[in-house]
């Protein structure tokens, strides 16, 4: 799903370049990301579910009738199960303004009784494990919208248009369903009549669509198991733009609902996702619901949704369009078993965004761009994990910043520590594993393929990067002796207290007049130091130069010989919050450190005996006054001096 976001006014500094082009991530943001924060809807609890885990559909079959000129839908919904609990009732989630008229079980009208948000449905009697049965719900109503939309009437050039989207807790808000992320339905059956003007999107093919007097019928049917969620609908005036994408040795129906307004510029746009399309059966493997279509249906609301087989988007814009189809893969044919682990369908559909840059024959290609612009946004804020914390607000599960941008550099980085070659491996692996494929997926799923593959423990990283919050933030000292070794000190800060050290590989190029050299180095303690052979004059160092890690806006200092100095390290040198300092060189013995104000006043005093050659303190600042600080190191009668701003 591409959401949108109220920019934030502190990334005044994402807008990157690439082959002199500039992406504008407040757009991208205001298109795709987020819609707004501050609406009442994401501030409502999480769907408080009814007890549906005594049973598994394999089968619906729904009647609906629909007209976008009210807001109003009417029909059935049959329900086909088998009871994995002995029990003498079910229940379906349907919301308070869903009217229930009657309930059939078996093909016999029997009792039900409404609660909160619920219809529970009696069997009569207490039935066994294993039992199949099938339940028909009659209902009608002015169905609410919750979270993105649900159930949303809105206009076009044509006319009206009736559109749903239940991602994550809506689905009730407009039929009676189970609405949990534990039961795909096997195959689905939609019925949906409305006046002859109009035509119907929906899941899997489109079986016919039947004239009687002045309304069509729309039947669409989908074989492939599909979660409650991704079950859309959209009802309005369209124009049909239909054509056939390769796909390996055959190819793969496209089917497209567009408001006729924007009918040339959406031809153009999904014409351009086709090698997006032809790429992501080559990293990930065949379509997964190759049988049926993949298409796009548009509607208000915006962004973007993947419903299966038919995403709704708002626009025909490449982002969006390659993300929600990354979905298809990420999402719908394997899907997230908790909104904890959104990232899984969200970070995984945007990093195949970026990269479809990556892998253009495009000159004009932002994947760098894209990768510099989102790690600003990352790092804006020094907290938040990409696990889920707090899944009763909207807001949380789809965090741009979290779930999306900060998903998707995992895996970018997890992609350059672990190799293309294993990586890749292990996503094909994790998205064709026979015993998750249709189904659904946890963070440790993706873990142990992505293990296998690399034949590595991935246990720190995710406990770091996923599970922790913030990211590094490097320092580098680097010198060069007359033997032409480069010594670099490598250190780091972490901008949230739940890691203490990222352990990763650093990537650093040494730049001579006319040579370079790339190396990384395996960086596992603050100020560790290596050596490096160089068979040239060093004039600079570069950290990460080819955006390769999440890390903030870190510092490269040249330095004298560190065996000859000690060597005294402050940083940020503007600060808001707290100073890092850091020592190098040291010997055992006593060390003094002040600080002292712009006025001279001494404001902190501390010794330490070294019992290392390096030595690292973090002061705490936020209640000093802002102004100028000096920092003084004395051993004996050496001092080290380093001025800093509190701002």
């Amino acid at each position: 799903m591409w959401l949108r976001l109220k920019w934030l006014s502190v990334l005044m500094f994402v807008a990157v370049v690439t082959s002199a082009q500039q992406i504008n991530f407040e757009q991208f943001y205001n298109d795709v990301i987020k819609k707004e924060l501050n609406q009442a809807a994401f501030k409502t609890a999480a769907f408080d579910a009814a007890p549906t885990g005594n049973y598994d559909i394999f089968y619906h079959k729904c009647n609906w009738n629909i007209n976008p000129d009210t807001l109003m839908i009417s029909g059935s919904v049959e329900t086909h199960f088998t009871l994995t609990q002995n029990a003498s009732s079910v229940f379906y989630d349907a919301a308070d303004n869903l009217i229930i008229d009657s309930v059939w079980l078996n093909g016999i009208n029997t009792g039900f009784e409404r609660s909160t948000n619920a219809v529970e449905v009696f069997l009569n009697d207490e039935i066994i494990t294993g039992e199949q049965l099938n339940t028909t719900v009659f209902y009608h109503g002015s169905p609410t919208s919750t979270g993105f939309g649900s159930f949303v009437k809105g206009t076009n050039v044509g006319g009206n248009v009736i559109w749903t989207l239940s991602e994550p807790y809506g689905a009730s808000d407009w039929w009676p369903c189970k609405q949990t992320l534990n039961d795909k339905i096997d195959s689905i059956d939609v019925f949906v009549t409305s006046p002859e003007l109009y035509k119907v999107g929906g899941p899997g093919l489109l079986i016919d669509a039947v004239t009687t007097g002045d309304n069509i019928t729309w039947h669409w049917k989908s074989n492939y198991p599909i979660v409650t969620y991704l079950i859309g609908i959209v009802v309005s005036v369209y124009n049909v733009y239909e054509f056939y994408a390769p796909h390996h040795e055959d190819s793969v129906l496209f089917y497209n609902l567009i408001y006729p307004e924007t009918l040339v510029d959406a031809i153009s746009g999904i014409n351009a996702i086709v090698p997006s399309f032809e790429l992501f059966t080559d990293i990930y493997g065949n379509y997964p619901f190759e049988e049926e279509k993949y298409g796009h249906m548009q509607f208000g609301w915006g962004g973007g949704m993947e419903h299966q087989t038919m995403s709704s988007v708002t626009h025909f814009g490449y982002e969006l369009l390659v993300h929600e189809m990354a979905h298809q893969w990420f999402g719908d044919k394997i899907t997230c078993a908790s909104w904890r682990d959104i990232w899984l369908n969200e970070g995984f559909a945007t990093y195949s965004t970026w990269l479809s840059y990556d892998f253009s024959e495009d000159p004009n290609n932002y994947y760098e761009g894209w990768l510099n612009g989102t790690r600003n946004v990352v790092v804006s804020q020094p907290g938040g994990s990409v696990w889920v914390d707090d899944t009763t607000l909207v807001s949380r599960i789809f965090d741009g910043r979290l779930s999306y941008y900060k998903g998707g550099w995992l895996l970018h980085m997890l992609r350059k520590q672990l190799g293309d070659e294993d990586f890749f491996q292990g996503i094909k692996n994790y998205i064709t594993d026979a015993d998750l494929s249709y189904g659904f997926v946890t963070t440790t799923d993706l873990v142990q393929h992505l293990e296998s593959a690399a034949d590595t423990s991935l246990s720190e990283f995710f406990n770091d990067w996923f599970y922790g919050e913030g990211f590094p933030t490097y320092h580098v000292l680097w010198t060069q002796d007359d033997n032409g070794f480069v010594t670099i000190a490598l250190s780091q800060s972490t901008s949230h207290p739940s890691v203490d050290f990222f352990e990763m590989d650093v990537p650093l190029r040494i730049k001579g007049e006319n040579d370079s050299l790339d190396i990384h180095l395996k960086h596992t303690q603050n100020g560790q130091l290596f050596s490096v052979p160089i068979p040239f004059e060093a004039n600079a160092v570069i950290l990460d130069p080819a955006i390769e890690l999440l890390h903030g806006e870190s510092i490269v200092t040249k330095t004298e010989l560190f065996e000859n100095t000690v060597q005294l390290v402050v940083y940020p040198t503007l600060v808001q919050d707290k100073i890092n300092v850091q020592l190098f060189a040291l010997t055992e013995d006593e060390y003094e450190i002040m600080i002292y104000s712009g006025s001279a006043d001494l404001v902190m005093q501390s010794k330490f005996v070294a019992d290392s050659q390096t030595a690292k303190f973090e002061i705490d600042v936020t209640t000093w006054p802002s102004g100028l600080y000096v920092i003084v190191v004395k051993n004996g009668s050496t001092d080290i001096v380093q001025k800093v701003i509190i701002l």
